[in-house]
């Protein structure tokens, strides 16, 4: 197996001294405090950015609510109009419906007279009836008389000659008689069914023009209402154009307290930005520093980590090593980089030829570390060169839910993670390199850790490097 060899930087001899641990110690802890000072900042800048991003949604939605509200206002106005309108046609149909309903009651009136005219006349047909009939009787006896006459003509001899002749007028005229009765009869009642028939037709104008007239009174009392329901509507839609004015004031108000407040928050946002910016680069100074100071070999404390990752190291390679000597890996498949995302994974999640077989190898060897120093220890990886993580350990490997905060705490195999340290790191040709850094938790909190990066090398060639991220 070749080795490559590392930059080593030489330990400091120094007797054992209370105040040189303590100094260390105390580089340790301001490495800690410029970390977490440039979390804070971080978060105010994105709490800045957050405002400022919600002051241009605010500042849209209120243009937009501005111009509803002058929809509005219009709307009402034109509605106020209409009513008004409205009404006015609605008390002009009123007045013709009133004179409808009199000529209603005088047509009705003029119908009953009508009909009182017609039951008259119904009474004279039936007079002209009863004459008739009387008629009809008298040409009866009148034709048995006439008959009569005849006879006793025709006993008379010569003597009734003219007695007969007389006695045959008055037969013949009995049969005229007669036959007029009957004739008149006969159109006395046609005429007094037709009469009756219009009486009936009369009566059924005289309830329907009633009903009507009923019905005129029953609309003029709705038009009322209408009306007055309308005039409600007018008097509202009048208020709400004067409430909706006072809102588009109030908005136009608002709007320069919000520009005060935009500006303000830029204002902000570039002083944060740029204390976060020169504490980025004074926590990027502290780290250097904390490095050398472990380098020194001053801080006991975290030296004992440096030791453990330098051992754990040293056992990955020589586990891959062998593995790649009896062809259960290639060096192909180690250094893949063709990373496949896996579909529905948020944070995006990867896997390449590598990851089956490191879950089954690495994994227990990271475990085991863990394992050593359960408290301090907060996780153990091995990161490629590109910041990519195949496997993790097995309380940062569980199964997706889909709840985000769940999955970004919980689901880190798979993820690549390379930005700040990361990438000095990966650069650094020591022997180890010393960081801190905010480890992620949920994607809203973070916890500050130590961490220890010890280089990979397979084959002479660098992986990437072993990670114990622990805390003090």
């Amino acid at each position: 197996m070749m080795r490559v060899a590392c930059m080593k930087m030489e330990k400091i001899d120094v007797p054992e001294n209370a105040w040189i641990r303590e100094t260390a110690k105390i580089c340790g802890d301001v490495t800690v405090g410029c970390a977490g000072a440039a979390g804070v900042l971080e978060q105010a800048l994105d709490s800045a950015d957050w405002l400022k991003t919600r002051h241009s949604e605010l500042t849209e939605l209120t243009l937009r609510l501005d111009s509803d509200i002058a929809e509005v206002t219009q709307a009402t106005s034109e509605a106020s109009a209409l009513s008004e309108a409205a009404v006015t046609r609605l008390m002009g149909g009123n007045d013709t419906i009133k004179m409808s309903i009199a000529s209603f009651s005088a047509l009705i009136g003029l119908i009953e007279n009508l009909g009182a005219h017609i039951t008259g006349f119904a009474a004279a047909m039936e007079q002209v009836k009863r004459v008739s009939q009387s008629i009809d009787t008298i040409a009866r006896t009148t034709n048995m008389l006439a008959l009569n006459a005849a006879i006793e003509a025709e006993k008379a001899g010569d003597a009734g000659q003219t007695f007969s002749v007389v006695a045959a007028e008055v037969k013949k005229l009995a049969l005229d008689s007669r036959a007029a009765a009957v004739e008149i009869t006969g159109t006395v009642n046609s005429l007094s069914n037709e009469a009756a028939k219009f009486v009936g037709q009369i009566e059924d104008g005289i309830a329907t023009s009633s009903e009507a007239q009923q019905q005129f009174s029953s609309l003029q009392d709705l038009i009322h209402g209408v009306s007055d329901i309308i005039g409600q509507m007018g008097d509202r839609s009048r208020e709400i154009a004067s409430n909706t004015a006072d809102v588009h004031q109030s908005l136009i108000e608002s709007q320069r307290v919000r520009d005060a407040v935009a500006e303000a928050n830029g204002a902000m946002f570039s002083a944060v930005g740029k204390a976060h910016h020169q504490l980025v680069e004074l926590e990027a100074l502290a780290n250097g520093m904390f490095d050398s100071i472990v380098h020194s070999g001053l801080s006991l404390d975290d030296l004992k980590y440096v030791e453990l990752a330098t051992e754990q190291a040293r056992k990955v390679e020589s586990l891959t090593e062998n593995a790649i000597g009896q062809g259960t890996l290639s060096m192909d498949a180690l250094f893949d980089a063709d990373l496949q995302l896996i579909e529905g994974s948020n944070p995006p999640r990867y896997r390449t030829r590598l990851t089956d077989w490191a879950e089954r190898n690495w994994q227990p060897v990271l475990e085991s570390v863990k394992a050593m120093d359960p408290e301090a220890i907060m996780s153990v990886v091995c990161s490629s060169n590109k910041g990519f993580l195949p496997i993790h350990l097995k309380e940062f490997s569980r199964e997706p839910t889909g709840e985000i905060a769940h999955d970004t705490k919980y689901c880190r195999n798979g993820r690549v993670l390379f930005e700040g340290c990361d990438i000095t790191a990966k650069a650094s040709e020591k022997d180890f390199t010393m960081a801190v850094y905010r480890h992620e938790g949920d994607g809203k909190t973070y916890k500050i850790v130590r961490n220890v990066y010890v280089p990979l090398r397979i084959n002479g060639r660098r992986w990437g490097d072993l990670e114990i991220a622990y805390v003090i």
